[in-house]
């Protein structure tokens, strides 16, 4: 699943990546882009302009170059619809990374066979997963600030997750220097909302099987790893450590979705995280609130029991 993902952002990348200058609207500016893309990288069924900075692609196939897996190929990524909104041509024209993005692709199918090894219909009973994908983001290089307005990744059916957030201290240049990002970025605030429609109801019970136990006693280890967590900490975190251990109880079932918001009371980089260990700590400095509409006290988990050792006859 996660190995999916990463093909999704990869497609989208060589969707929003091969562009150069000189064009009269964002159609042509793309189509003058892909000259240089290797053959049958990628085809579309019909096109059309958004103003001068967008697109719209219809029956979309990426075929991303072959990956290191030891049979050296990809399988043809299918794409129902494309649609580039707002594009920062002007800055990659500059090679410079684009100040603002606003896409969103549509019917991405995601076959039961994704990798090599992987088959999704033996392990969780799913035959194909289609997904859409949202990626919107503006940087201010004046106020040096980014916001990512939305960052979504739905697979239909099985589940939903958006992340929005601000960041502050951001320039152009750390953009393409994580490292410095790491020090000079400071987060103002986000949210993270993740909506299980049926995906932990497909996935654990399969997770349970490879391991030759009952789904129920992975939600329990899964429950004695959050209790770990729970000594000696304050009310902040034993309520954060509330709602995730109810969601893990409702996983065939669950009450909404879950929702983690972060308001740091102070400024706070990646790097000052990077050294703290304590819980309470942590989620203080983040000002970090889980919400979760079934959420009941926990009560400490039983240790799941091993069986007994068969008898020998």
């Amino acid at each position: 699943m996660i190995r999916n993902v990463g093909r999704v952002a990869a497609a989208s990348l060589v969707l929003c990546g091969l562009v150069l200058p000189a064009a009269a609207d964002g159609l042509a500016r793309f189509k003058e882009a892909i000259k240089d893309a290797p053959p049958g990288a990628l085809t579309f069924k019909s096109a059309k302009a958004l103003g001068d900075n967008g697109f719209v692609l219809e029956g979309v196939v990426v075929t991303p170059p072959p990956d290191s897996t030891p049979a050296g190929k990809t399988e043809p990524i299918e794409i129902k619809r494309v649609a580039v909104e707002d594009f920062d041509f002007a800055a990659v024209d500059k090679n410079a990374p684009p100040s603002f993005i606003k896409m969103r692709i549509e019917g991405v199918l995601i076959g039961a066979k994704p990798a090599e090894g992987v088959d999704l219909a033996e392990i969780a009973g799913i035959d194909k997963i289609t997904a859409d994908f949202q990626l919107d983001y503006r940087l201010d290089p004046e106020k040096k600030t980014m916001s990512l307005n939305r960052l979504e990744l739905d697979l239909v059916g099985l589940a939903r997750m958006e992340l929005s957030m601000i960041l502050d201290g951001v320039t152009a240049e750390s953009v393409d220097n994580p490292e410095a990002a790491m020090n000079d970025a400071t987060l103002r605030t986000a949210t993270l909302s993740f909506e299980d429609r049926s995906l932990f109801s497909k996935v654990l019970p399969a997770a349970a099987k490879m391991q030759s136990i009952e789904p129920g006693a992975l939600v329990k280890i899964g429950k004695v790893m959050l209790d770990g967590l729970r000594v000696g900490q304050g009310a902040a975190t034993l309520a954060a450590l509330d709602a995730l251990g109810s969601y893990l109880d409702d996983y065939q079932q669950p009450k909404g979705p879950l929702r983690v918001t972060l308001n740091p009371p102070a400024k706070t980089t990646a790097a000052t995280l990077a050294g703290m260990t304590d819980p309470d700590e942590i989620i203080g400095a983040l000002g970090l609130v889980v919400s979760y509409a079934g959420t009941k006290p926990q009560a400490p988990a039983a240790k799941p029991t091993e069986k007994p050792p068969a008898k020998r006859p």
